[in-house]
């Protein structure tokens, strides 16, 4: 097992579960593992995540969103089917019924105003959107995306800190924030516990996040398989599944306030989830 996790590591840092900390080094690899990236899914808690993600220090530049996001879209391209041209028409239906901008939807509902931190904030698209009552703050591991984030925020009284969240995070006061954003982060954070754990010393009691990750337990990936658009490697180190994202979030301290059908419909390759820090 010790020669296994050593070779292992070679291609990555190597790691037990990280929803429950079990060590699966002996189970055998996914069908979805690919090149030297195995998947694995846990024997305990049955969480799908992959053994050896990067370093940060390669998210940072080898695998950084801005380098990789034009050979994501090509792929994506490659693998669609009829059957997921006809899920797409679907989808866009259902957005259509229900709302085009959900993101900002759950904001308008829950944020109350004050200092919002975007967690993987990207190039700062999201903060872009922020109601002016709101001041942005992010955490964002891409050089080149944070610089561009910083420049939306500082105008706002905000600041972006460049690195992985497990540093980030410190960097900010106890109870400082009125509400969190995680959308389109938490499949790539290999130390989601952690992470999330410091996420509630920086929110107010009571105050809200807000999660929106792939959804490994959609019937799309079920019929997709390998070819399912929610695959990333290496980037994407966690798959979530309903079961899993509740498992974690109420593990780590906070309250489900909102996780219905609609967040998680069958056919979607996301799910959202909003949560808040106990009173």
């Amino acid at each position: 097992m010790a020669q296994q996790a050593e070779s292992i590591a070679s291609n990555g840092i190597y790691r037990s579960c990280p929803l429950c900390d079990n060590e699966n080094a002996d189970i055998k690899p996914s069908i979805y593992s690919r090149d030297q990236w195995i998947i694995k899914m846990c024997a305990r808690c049955r969480l799908v995540y992959l053994e050896n993600p990067p370093a940060y220090e390669d998210l940072e530049e080898t695998y950084a969103w801005e380098k990789t996001s034009h050979q994501v879209t090509e792929e994506k391209k490659k693998k669609e089917s009829a059957l997921r041209q006809g899920v797409r028409v679907i989808e866009r239906y259902k957005d259509r019924l229900i709302r085009r901008d959900k993101l900002i939807d759950l904001v308008k509902l829950y944020f109350p105003a004050g200092p919002v931190i975007d967690i993987g904030c990207g190039g700062g698209e999201v903060m872009s959107r922020l109601d002016q009552k709101y001041t942005p703050f992010g955490v964002e591991v891409s050089k080149h995306l944070s610089g561009k984030a910083q420049q939306i925020v500082k105008s706002r009284g905000g600041r972006v800190f460049c690195g992985n969240a497990l540093l980030g995070l410190d960097t900010f006061e106890k109870d400082f924030f009125s509400a969190a954003i995680m959308s389109a982060y938490l499949e790539h954070e290999s130390a989601p516990r952690e992470v999330l754990q410091k996420i509630l010393r920086i929110l107010r009691s009571g105050a809200h996040l807000i999660i929106k990750v792939p959804n490994y337990g959609c019937l799309n990936r079920i019929v997709m398989g390998q070819k399912w658009c929610g695959f990333r490697y290496p980037d994407h180190v966690n798959y979530w599944t309903p079961e899993t994202l509740i498992k974690i979030i109420r593990d780590t301290g906070f309250e489900i306030v909102r996780f219905n059908i609609w967040d998680h419909f069958p056919t979607s390759d996301n799910m959202w989830l909003v949560a808040c820090k106990p009173d």
